[in-house]
C-alpha cells in the first residue's frame, strides 16, 4: 500500500486457480475462502457475514502517477494520472480490511468519479455501495492471493507488528478500451478475524 502502508510479500501471489490447489489456504472456513476468492461485491458480503452495515474509514484520497508494473496491470501507460483511494471497510466499529484503489483518469465516467469523490461519498461510501447506487455492475480479472507482513495495519488491528495477513490483488471493470465505466486496480488486506491468524507454507 502506498502513503506509508507498504507491505512485504511473505508468500508469492498465486492465480486464483492455483490458490486455490495451494495449501497456502488449507485450514480455512468455507466463508474466509468465500471471500477470499470473491467475484462479487466485497461490501455486500461484508454486510452479509458480519450483519452490520459497512462503511469507509478512508485514509488517503489524492492524485498518482501510473507505475510501469501498474500501467502494464490496468492497460494503461506509464506515468499516466489516476486517482487513489486508500480506506478501511469497517463494521460495527471493527476494521476489517484494507483496501487501495488506484483509477487511471481516463478509465472512470466523469459521472461516477463525481459520485466518488464530489459529494462527499469518500468519506464514507465503500467503492461497492457507489458502484450499487449508481446501478454499475462490474466484473473482476486477474485475482490474485499471497500474504504479506504490514506492521501498519497489524498494529491497527490489534494484531502483532509481524503477523502474516491474507491479501489479494485483482483489477475491477465495467466496460471495454473504446470506453470504460471504471478500470481500477485494487490491493486488500484482510483483518485475521476475517481469515485467520494461521497461514501455512
Amino acid at each position: 500500500m502506498a502513503k506509508g502502508y507498504s507491505y512485504v510479500l511473505l508468500k508469492e501471489w498465486l492465480g486464483a486457480e492455483e490458490a486455490r490447489c495451494s495449501p497456502l489456504i488449507e485450514g480455512l472456513l468455507p466463508h474466509q475462502k468465500l471471500l477470499l476468492f470473491s467475484e462479487g461485491s466485497m461490501t455486500l458480503e461484508l454486510e452479509l457475514l458480519t450483519r452490520s452495515r459497512v462503511e469507509a474509514e478512508v485514509r488517503f484520497t489524492g492524485e498518482a502517477l501510473l507505475t510501469g508494473e501498474e500501467a502494464s496491470c490496468l492497460g494503461a501507460a506509464p506515468g499516466g494520472k489516476a486517482t487513489e483511494r486508500e480506506v478501511w471497510l469497517t463494521a460495527g466499529g471493527r476494521k476489517l480490511l484494507y483496501a487501495r484503489t488506484l483509477i487511471p483518469v481516463d478509465m472512470i465516467e466523469p459521472k461516477l468519479y463525481q459520485a466518488l469523490y464530489g459529494n462527499g461519498k469518500a468519506e464514507s461510501e465503500p467503492l461497492g455501495r457507489v458502484l450499487a447506487e449508481n446501478g454499475i455492475l462490474f466484473g473482476k480479472e486477474r485475482l490474485e492471493i499471497g500474504v504479506v507482513k504490514c506492521p501498519p495495519v497489524s498494529l491497527e488491528l490489534g494484531a502483532a507488528p509481524e503477523t502474516p495477513l491474507f491479501a489479494r490483488r485483482y483489477v475491477l471493470f465495467n466496460g471495454n478500451e473504446e470506453r470504460w465505466t471504471i478500470k481500477a486496480a485494487v490491493a486488500e488486506i484482510f483483518s485475521p478475524e476475517l481469515t485467520g491468524l494461521t497461514v501455512r507454507s
